[in-house]
This record gives C-alpha cells, structure tokens and sequence, in this order.
C-alpha cells in the first residue's frame, strides 16, 4: 500500500505592513494687503509647525490672492488690514449719516490706548484698503477659513524686531531670530514679503495659543505675539 501523500497546506502570505503616513502640514498664509492692484501685496505661506515659508512673494490682484488660498488650502489666514468698518458706521462715505461715527473702531482705540499707533480705518488714503480687506475677509469665510487680522508694526515692537521703516535688513534679521525659516538669501526682500512673513509667523503663533487679542473681535480678532508678563516690583 503506497504511503498516504502528505498534504501541505497552501502558504498565506501576511498582508504588507504600510508605513505610516506623515501627517500633512499645517498651512498658514500672511497677507501684507495693499489698497488695490496697482501696488504689491505681499503673500507667505508658512509650514505652522516648522515655521518655515513654503512660498513668499508679491501678487497684485484678488484673484492671485485667491489663488494662492486655493493652491495651499490654508488653517489660518493673518491678513494685515482693517477687516470692518467702524462701529456704527455701514459704508465709508464722509457724506452719510453714518459719518457721525467716526473713523476710528473700538480696536484702533485699544491698540492706540497701549502705546501702538495703527491708522484710522477709514482715513482718506485707507479706505480702500479696508474695502478690500473686508471683501476678501467675505470671501474667506465664505469658503470657512478661518482668518484673524494682524498689525505687522505691533506684533514687530513686542518681538523686539525693528520695523520695517527704521531698518528692512535688521527686520529681516529680527524675523530669522523669531523663528522664521526659509527666507531667501539669493536676493533682496521687499517690505512688503517681510511684512507678510510676520504676519504668517503671527499665525503661526495663535495656532499655537501662544498670542492675545484686542479689542471686541467682532468680525474677527486683531492678534498679536504674547506679551512677557511685566515685572512686580516688591513693596518696600
């Protein structure tokens, strides 16, 4: 009798092991917005974790901006504008009735009440800049991104970074110590990128909880880097 064939169950090969995936970054964009498209707008575009810029550059139409947002899909937007009219007021004609309101908002009170010096929004030579800003605040929160706005020359002062007006090369360099990573070497920033590179810095920031806010925040606060707590003088 011929022995029994033994019988060799077919092998099972385990399932492969996939690696993990690295997490996607988080995306901020800083906007130096500009009053219309016949100046730059400064844009940066900031890994949030990192803080090193993915893109920095100057556009000069809404649609470039907007096609930047749609490009890098960002958490958080820091745009440097007024991003809402004045308290009481509902356009930004001097002749309307509204007028009697004023030209500076609750914020610009606060900011001018601790020592910063923002300018009004709707003076004669800003309102088109915060028409602007408000229209693209509108958009952004159309599509639900999330979107604060920044004064650059604030959240400077309080890193101790020199302004852009009293030394471009010392905010630039101000802007390396800060953290900032991936600004060009190979050619000169304009204002306009470093202010926008604060601005991404300045959201990178709140992402982190590491900012305060002023003023009512209505539509959407006004941030600014966490300001060291002042020394307490002992009683003598």
């Amino acid at each position: 009798m011929p022995p029994a064939e033994s019988v060799v169950p077919p092998s099972v090969s385990e399932p492969p092991v996939e690696a993990p995936r690295a997490a996607a970054p988080v995306i901020v964009l800083g906007v130096d917005l500009r009053s219309g498209p016949r100046y730059p707008t400064g844009l940066a575009v900031m890994d949030a974790a990192t803080r090193r810029l993915r893109a920095l550059a100057v556009v000069l139409t809404d649609d470039d901006i907007d096609a930047a947002v749609e490009r890098w899909h960002p958490a958080l937007v820091a745009i440097d504008a007024p991003l809402a009219l004045p308290e009481g007021r509902d356009c930004a004609d001097p002749a309307c009735d509204c007028a009697r309101f004023g030209i500076l908002r609750q914020v610009d009170r606060a900011c001018i009440a601790a020592g910063y010096h923002p300018f009004p929004t709707l003076l004669p030579s800003m309102v088109g800049l915060t028409l602007r800003g408000i229209a693209l605040l509108a958009r952004l929160q159309s599509r639900g991104i999330a979107t604060v706005e920044v004064y650059p020359g604030m959240a400077q002062d309080i890193l101790g970074i020199p302004r852009k007006r009293a030394d471009l090369a010392g905010l630039e360099r101000g802007l390396r110590r800060a953290g900032v990573r991936g600004l060009p070497r190979a050619r000169r920033l304009t204002h306009d990128e470093l202010d926008a590179a604060t601005c991404a810095l300045v959201a990178a920031l709140h992402l982190d909880g590491a900012t305060e806010a002023m003023g009512p925040g209505i539509p959407v606060p006004l941030v600014f880097p966490a300001r060291p707590p002042r020394a307490v003088t002992a009683a003598r």
